[in-house]
């Protein structure tokens, strides 16, 4: 049986690793969620919606769903999916401490880092009354089954919408939606199942939160997610890089900035 994870790692570069170090206070430290549509696979976001629909009109034709109701609900919540969506946020987290197709693909091919960070202490985050609409959920990659899941979504809670004929949807009187909506993000494709990964799903619908940063010309939307400083438990050198020198500078720059690691 495979041992369960305690640690969950997040590749990047060792300059996003310096920012991350030199932006952080005393007490806190941030990393930075990426908005769904501006993720590596450009497929994502509309992939999401897809199983979002299919799920909901799978559930009513298995359950002989024809009435009026549910056509005001149909018309409604497709006709208001984009504010239903809101603004979908992950921060990509793996089970893999040491993986060639994560660091070819994220750790800056081999030259990066992989920042270990306590899964206890994100999933606490994510279960915190004060950290709105976020949750940590582990990657599916069996289609099948994300339909599955998300059709007993609605299998809970599809009976106590009343959508009237002519009225929209209220995103704020149906907070179950959050849940869906993010479990409908924690779906990859299937070439993708070795990289074990691991979400942090946030859905946005203020924007007060989100930031900008510019990347090749396009400007980038992203939230931040602040931890207590200790949630980094380990921070691992790419095969690529220069074992020595890394890891002799990542320590200067720990120790200047008073950043200790177990």
């Amino acid at each position: 049986m495979k041992k369960k994870s305690t640690i969950l790692y997040h590749y990047t570069s060792v300059e996003t690793l310096l920012k991350i170090i030199e932006n952080c206070n005393t007490e806190k430290i941030c990393f930075r969620a990426t908005h769904a549509r501006y993720f590596n696979d450009p497929y994502e976001y509309n992939l999401a919606i897809s199983l979002l629909k299919q799920s909901l009109v799978k559930y009513e034709k298995n359950n002989f769903i024809k009435n009026k109701k549910s056509s005001n609900f149909n018309k409604s919540f497709f006709t208001n999916l984009g504010l239903i969506f809101g603004d979908p946020f992950l921060f990509s987290l793996s089970e893999n401490s040491d993986n060639l197709t994560m660091w070819r693909t994220y750790g800056a091919d081999g030259n990066g880092v992989a920042i270990g960070l306590d899964k206890k202490m994100l999933e606490e985050y994510s279960n915190d009354k004060n950290v709105k609409n976020t949750k940590l959920l582990q990657c599916e990659y069996d289609k099948v089954a994300i339909l599955s899941g998300l059709i007993r979504y609605w299998r809970l809670k599809y009976d106590q919408f009343n959508i009237e004929e002519g009225k929209s949807m209220d995103i704020h009187s149906f907070p179950f939606l959050f849940d869906l909506i993010t479990f409908s993000f924690s779906f990859k494709r299937n070439e993708y199942i070795d990289e074990n990964e691991w979400r942090l799903c946030t859905n946005e619908i203020s924007n007060d939160e989100t930031k900008f940063r510019e990347n090749d010309g396009i400007l980038i939307p992203y939230i931040e997610h602040s931890f207590e400083k200790n949630i980094i438990k380990k921070i691992i050198i790419g095969p690529c890089a220069n074992k020595k020198l890394t890891k002799e500078s990542i320590e200067m720059l720990l120790k200047t900035r008073k950043f200790e690691l177990p």
